[in-house]
């Protein structure tokens, strides 16, 4: 019995997966940082990428920080346009 998971990876006992390298919130801020407000979208392609690649841990992973960005966005309030000076509406009741 391997008293690590690398050993374990050496020994051909567990496949090498997203889990070894880095959290879940981890891939979140990432996500953020490289794609902005498309983040969930991403996180959903790489999840589905995994899954019809047969890496179903990796499945799990992309899903898991996918569900993490929704939550996210479900917790922010909606952002307003700001109306420029010049901007014309209706008139105030």
């Amino acid at each position: 019995m391997a008293q690590n998971d690398y050993e374990d990876i050496l020994a051909g006992g567990n496949p090498l997966t997203l889990w070894h390298f880095g959290s879940p919130s981890e891939a979140v801020d990432a996500a953020v940082g490289l794609y902005g407000s498309k983040a969930s979208l991403a996180a959903a392609s790489a999840a589905f990428s995994a899954r019809y690649a047969g890496r179903e841990d990796d499945f799990q992973f992309w899903f898991t920080v996918f569900s993490q960005l929704r939550q996210q966005e479900r917790d922010e309030p909606p952002m307003q346009k700001a109306r420029r000076s010049d901007d014309v509406g209706p008139a105030a009741p």
